[in-house]
C-alpha cells in the first residue's frame, strides 16, 4: 500500500509491544479511582475534632456498659454456695495382653466368599 516491508514490520512490531503493556486497558485506573472514592468516604466519617470524637465514644461505650449490666441484672440466676457434685465417670475395664492382640480379628473369619 505504499509503505515498504520494514516500515510494515516495525509498525506491527511496536503495536504489539503496546497491545502486550495495554492488555489490562483502564481497569488499572478505574481500581484506582474506585480506591480513591473508598479512601474519601471513610475521610467523610472521620470528620470533626478528635478529642470531640472520643468524648463520644467513650460516652457510647459507658451507655452500652450500663445496659449490659441492666440486662444482666434483670437476668441474673441466683448462685447457690454450697459444693458441686462430681459428675460420675464410669472406670474403663483395662485392656489384657490378649484383647489387645485380638482387637483386629474377628471372631469368625472365614476363606473364601458367599457363593
Amino acid at each position: 500500500r505504499g509503505q515498504t516491508p520494514a516500515t510494515t514490520t516495525d509498525s506491527f512490531i511496536h503495536n504489539r509491544i503496546i497491545d502486550n503493556t495495554m492488555s489490562r486497558g483502564d481497569q488499572r485506573e478505574r481500581d484506582r479511582a474506585k480506591k480513591q472514592a473508598k479512601l474519601n468516604q471513610q475521610k467523610a466519617k472521620r470528620d470533626g475534632d478528635p478529642q470531640q470524637r472520643n468524648a463520644n465514644d467513650a460516652a457510647k461505650l459507658q451507655a452500652k456498659v450500663a445496659a449490659k449490666k441492666l440486662k444482666e441484672g434483670a437476668n441474673a440466676v441466683p448462685v447457690s454456695s454450697g459444693p458441686v457434685p462430681r459428675k460420675r465417670v464410669p472406670k474403663k475395664k483395662e485392656d489384657t495382653m490378649d484383647d489387645m492382640l485380638m482387637a483386629g480379628l474377628s471372631a469368625s473369619k472365614k476363606k473364601g466368599g458367599k457363593k
